[in-house]
Order: structure tokens, then C-alpha cells, then sequence
């Protein structure tokens, strides 16, 4: 299978490189796409599409002239020949592209392509067209995210849901893929229907299920916008629902046309679930999804984790539903970088209206974060046997472990609806200036037995909100304001803080010795705010921390936010989808390590020796390798053509 990778790698590059300049580059795929299954129709003996006689390969591709004229009669023939929804097949004309080009397209396909014997394998025809696609996308510079979801995450999605028999559904269908490893999994009992919002993976979607090998009267994509015009529709009146529901569903969409959805016909976005608003694309889907459920269905669906703890009224009132339905059955945490789009935490939320005996009252969480194997520092991906270990932790477990917590629906219940898997394990993974670590908070509350919480020794407060730089003239009055860009290796830049003009300063002001820690992003950054002889205003970029209790430090609390402890304790706290969140309510019930005031001073010193340390020995790991390099410029030659200016 490997090589059946490679040679579409190839075709793809070369096919990409003869086209450059001769059509628009977002329109490679079209091109290599129709190309290659057209191919396919005419090669392969086992499909059911009804084909013109008179059309052949070899006429195709033995031919100089009308190449494009050919192939777009092809499909023109086999949309008006087949009782199949194709119209979306011949929505692209190749016969605007000059015939030279097409034939070297053609020799380009024959050439790395399959042989005869092999296009008769829908196996290997469906892993060429799949690599073909991605990487003709690739060169074109699409994001593959919203046609695209990674091969693996199709197959983890799939091996979860088990479907035995029945329909499958995807509301969020991009080229298909879903539903094709579903088909994969089980040929024989599956009836597959999705709906995709653009016309162009709409025909990459059957020519995909073409290419498998898949019997088109089991299989239905229809174009159209899942949330405002669903597709699968029975009795004119009601959604039609499914045994099977995987989604990979847009992330971060925002909602047009908001007041129509209050008057949903089906009842998905309003009342039960929760109303949405405009920012509410995320729970939408979700709510699609729920509504399309039969009595016994079940879904596997790739969300952001924002969605299960965010804490706006619908998103809660939608986890109410679900938990207290009791319809949740389990949430895997997903390794980062598989989604090369974003960098978003993503989870896989498992619903189930039928869950069996031993799981009901409860809901599995899993962290499968360490199950990817790397394709380069920017990408991970899920092999075979990272699949296998997570559908084994699913199926299989009833007990908590390192890697998989079992929690009632009291639990969920106390920690108000909030189904963030980080807020439920003990051991968590974090990067520190020591690289990767795991703390297992479990055991740091049971050997730490003297602690308090911030809220008990200090104020917490978050920074102002900043005016839109549109907003700001030119002359206007106001006041530095600590942002994010400030604060590096725990210190605060005071020359580099811009003045800005915000509103009831006074409030948001900081004095020399309030810790200040970021409260969105992805940076951890926390610092005490220095002596300084101007005021200085905190933004809503950060949470204000001051000491109250003389009993304490700042510089001690500062160490323990610094430390693989404090930083796993504030980061399961995060919250949020495209950019984290921290509010004063996260953070006040942090518990540190309460400890004599002279013991804190010790510490503080010690750390304070041990920065120093560091500092001096850069500066003479600096000085030696200035001096080696002048060393080796004299040996060159041009040691006085060097002038160093102080």
C-alpha cells in the first residue's frame, strides 16, 4: 500500500506541475480527479455504472485531439445514463483545456498510475484516488481540513461506532470519507447518506465512492447546508434519523441567518438542547447530530473541547441534556497536530442511546493524547496501532487507570456539567523548562498535606478590556497597559509598554509585588510587576494576583505558578476552542504548598542563586564562543576588517 502512496505522490507533483499556468491551481484536483476515474470506469470490469459504448481508454488516451471534449462526455453520458444523483460529475469541463495539456496529464497517469490488473482491485483503486486528491490539494494550498479528515481519524471514528448493520450518517460529509471507511469496515449491511455544503466535494465524493468499488444505490451525498436545509427529510415533516453518526463537523463556524434557526421546523436549535446564538456553530452541529439519532442510534463526532466547558448558557444547557438523558457515553482526548488546520484541543465525543447496562450512569474519558506517530515536528497522524489501543481502552475498560477515568453522572453533575477530559484525570502531560512531564495531581494532594488556596490569601482580578485600534485617535490621552508581548522569561519589559486610552483605569491599575499570569493563549506566562514610578494598567490579557495575607510572598507563589505542579493545575483549567481562556473563578481554587514565611524566603533565595548561576555561565558560554570565532577570523585573514562597537 505504501507504493500505491508513492505513485500518487508522484502523479500528483507531476500532474500539479503541468497544469501550473494553464488553469487556476484550485483547480488541480478537478483535473487529476476526473482524469483518473474516468480511467477507472473504463478499465475496471466490476462497477455498476452504465457506460457509453462508444467511449473507451484507449480512445482516450491514444487520441491528440478532443481529449477534454471526451472525457466530459463520458460523464455527461453516465449522469443522464444512471438513475444516481451525478449531476455534480460534469460540473467541470475539461474541454477549456488545450489537448496537449490533457495528454501529458494522461501519460502522467499512465504512467504512475495502477496497472490494468490492479484498477480491477477497489482496494488499492481507492487508497490511489485518496492520496491523489490530498496531495493535489496540498500543491493547490487548500486546507485539507474542510474536504479532508485524516485517514486515521475516519478509522478511529468507524472502529468506535462498530456498525454492524443499518445507516450511516455524516452531516459534514467533505469528500466522503467517513462513510467510505465505513463501507470499508462493513460492505455488506451499511446504507450511507451524507449532506456537504460544497458542490465541488460533492463529485469528489461519488467519484471517491466510485472508486471503492461502493454500489451507488446505498450511497447518497446531497449538496446543501446541513444546519439551515437538512437533505433527509421523512414525511415532510420530520429529520430523518440514523443508526450511525460520524462527523469530523466544522470548527469555530459562525451562524448567518440566526433568526431563522429559531424557528427551526425539527426543533434542534431552541428549547431542550439550548438556544444558540450567532458564535454558536460548534453546538449546532451538535445538536444536529443529536436530533438525528434514531431510538438506538449512536455517534462518534470530532468537536473542539471548548464546546464541552464553555460556560455560555447554551453550550451548558445542551451538556445538561446529554448527561442528564444520560446519552454520553465517552470522551477521547485526542493527540494534538492530527488536524493540520488548527491547533485547537480536539475531542471524540461518543453518544449513545443505547448504551449498555454497565455503562449507564456514567461516562468514559480517555486520554489518548500520547497515541500518534509523528510525520515531521509538524504533524502527527494515527497509526493501526494507535487505533487499536484506543477502541481496546473503549470497549474494554470499567475501572480508572493512568490513562482512562470512569466518572458517574454525580460527578459530572458537581463539577457543573463540565466534560473537559483534563478536568478529570489525576495525571496530565505538561511542558515545563524541563521538556515534557507528567504530574498526577492525585498524589500531590495526597503527600502535600499542608495547602491553601489562592483566593484565601490574595485578590484576584482580571485586566481591562482594550478599544479596537480603529477605534483610537490620534493624540488621544491614556495609559500603559501591561499585553502579552511585555512579558518574556517571567520579567515585565517596562520600555516596551504601549499607552493606550481605555476606561475606568483606576481599576485595573498594578502595584509593585501583584503577580500577574496570562489568561489567554497558548503561552504560559506569569511575572511580578516591578517598582515603577508611572501608573500602569493590566489588560484583559491577564489575571491580577495580589498578595493580602504579609504571610506570603509573591515570589514564593510565583515559583510554585512556575513549577510542572502549577502549570498542570492552570492549564486543565483552560477553557475554551481557537484561544484558551483563564478566568479569577479557574484559578482561586488553586492550592499551593503553605509553608513558614523564612522557608519561603530559602526558596526564593535559592532560585533567585540559581537564575544568576545560569545568567553567568551563558554570558561566559557567550564570551568563549566569540573569542573561538575572532580565533578563526585571525586564522582567515580578516580579524582587522572587524571593528566591535560597544
Amino acid at each position: 500500500m505504501d507504493n500505491i502512496e508513492l505513485r500518487a505522490n508522484k502523479a500528483s507533483w507531476a500532474i500539479g506541475e503541468r497544469l501550473r499556468g494553464e488553469v487556476q491551481s484550485y483547480q488541480y484536483h478537478e483535473v487529476g480527479s476526473r482524469i483518473f476515474t474516468a480511467k477507472f470506469l473504463l478499465v475496471n470490469k466490476s462497477h455498476s455504472i452504465t457506460i457509453p459504448d462508444d467511449i473507451s481508454w484507449e480512445r482516450i488516451s491514444s487520441s491528440h485531439y478532443n481529449i477534454g471534449n471526451l472525457i466530459d462526455e463520458l460523464f455527461y453520458k453516465i449522469v443522464h445514463n444512471n438513475e444516481f444523483n451525478l449531476d455534480l460529475l460534469s460540473n467541470f469541463s475539461l474541454s477549456k483545456i488545450g489537448d496537449h495539456v490533457l495528454y501529458d496529464c494522461l501519460m502522467i497517469m499512465d504512467r504512475s498510475s495502477l496497472t490494468i490488473e490492479e484498477f480491477q482491485d477497489t482496494n488499492l483503486t481507492g487508497q490511489y484516488f485518496l492520496h491523489l486528491i490530498q496531495r493535489l490539494m496540498e500543491n493547490e494550498g487548500k486546507e485539507l481540513g474542510t474536504s479532508v479528515t485524516p485517514e486515521g481519524l475516519n478509522k478511529l471514528m468507524i472502529e468506535i461506532l462498530n456498525p454492524s448493520n443499518g445507516s450511516v450518517y455524516d452531516g459534514a460529509a467533505g469528500i466522503g470519507g467517513s462513510l467510505i471507511e465505513a463501507y470499508r469496515f462493513n460492505n455488506d449491511d451499511i446504507s450511507m447518506f451524507g449532506q456537504e455544503i460544497n458542490g465541488s466535494n460533492v463529485a469528489l465524493a461519488y467519484m471517491n465512492a466510485i472508486t471503492n468499488g461502493i454500489d451507488l444505490s446505498r450511497f447518497q451525498i446531497a449538496k446543501g447546508d446541513t444546519l439551515f436545509s437538512p437533505a433527509f427529510i421523512e414525511n415532510d415533516s420530520n429529520l430523518m434519523q440514523f443508526d450511525y453518526i460520524g462527523m469530523n463537523q466544522p470548527f469555530g463556524l459562525k451562524l448567518n441567518n440566526i433568526q431563522m434557526m429559531d424557528y427551526d421546523p425539527y426543533g434542534r436549535f431552541s428549547g431542550r438542547m439550548g438556544k444558540i446564538s450567532r458564535m454558536h456553530g460548534d453546538l449546532a452541529f451538535l445538536q444536529h447530530t443529536v436530533a438525528s439519532l434514531n431510538e438506538t442510534g449512536k455517534a462518534a463526532v470530532i468537536v473542539p473541547v471548548g464546546v464541552l466547558s464553555r460556560s455560555s448558557h447554551a453550550e451548558r444547557a445542551f451538556r445538561e441534556y446529554i448527561v442528564n438523558n444520560d446519552i454520553i457515553e465517552a470522551i477521547v482526548l485526542l493527540p494534538n497536530k492530527l488536524l493540520s488546520y488548527t491547533a485547537i484541543q480536539t475531542v471524540l465525543l461518543v453518544l449513545n442511546n443505547k448504551k449498555k447496562s454497565s455503562r449507564k450512569q456514567q461516562v468514559l474519558f480517555i486520554n489518548a493524547e500520547e497515541q500518534f506517530t509523528s510525520k515531521g515536528r509538524s504533524q502527527h497522524y494515527l497509526t493501526q496501532e494507535n487505533i487499536d489501543s484506543i477502541v481496546a481502552m473503549y470497549e474494554q475498560s470499567s475501572t480508572n487507570t493512568e490513562d482512562v477515568k470512569v466518572a458517574t453522572l454525580t460527578e459530572i453533575i458537581e463539577s457543573e456539567f463540565n466534560l473537559n477530559p483534563n478536568h478529570y484525570f489525576t495525571s496530565q502531560t505538561v511542558e515545563t523548562q524541563f521538556g515534557d512531564v507528567i504530574i498526577n495531581k492525585a498524589v500531590y494532594d495526597e503527600k502535600v498535606k499542608n495547602k491553601r488556596t489562592l483566593k484565601e490569601i490574595a485578590q484576584l482580578s482580571r485586566g481591562v478590556n482594550l478599544p479596537s485600534k480603529n477605534t483610537i485617535k490620534e493624540g488621544q490621552k491614556g495609559y500603559k497597559v501591561i499585553q502579552l508581548k511585555d512579558v518574556e522569561d517571567g520579567k515585565i519589559d517596562l520600555e516596551s509598554i504601549e499607552v493606550i486610552p481605555v476606561n475606568n483605569a483606576e481599576r485595573y491599575m498594578v502595584e509593585s509585588g501583584d503577580i500577574i499570569i496570562a489568561s489567554r493563549g497558548t503561552a504560559y506566562k506569569v511575572a511580578i510587576v516591578p517598582d515603577h514610578y508611572e501608573p500602569l494598567v493590566l489588560s484583559n490579557m491577564f489575571i491580577r494576583i495580589r498578595i493580602m495575607d504579609k504571610a506570603y510572598k509573591p515570589e514564593y507563589i510565583k515559583i510554585f505558578l512556575e513549577s510542572p505542579v502549577g502549570v498542570a493545575l492552570i492549564e486543565g483549567m483552560k477553557k475554551g476552542g481557537t484561544v484558551k481562556a483563564l478566568t479569577t473563578r479557574d484559578i482561586e481554587d488553586i492550592e499551593f504548598p503553605d509553608i513558614e514565611i523564612d522557608e519561603q524566603e530559602k526558596i526564593n533565595q535559592t532560585v533567585n542563586d540559581a537564575e544568576q548561576k545560569y545568567i553567568d555561565l551563558i554570558k561566559q558560554a557567550e564570551e568563549k564562543l566569540k573569542q573561538g570565532k575572532l580565533s578563526a577570523y585571525s586564522k582567515m585573514g580578516i580579524e582587522n576588517v572587524i571593528e566591535i562597537l560597544d
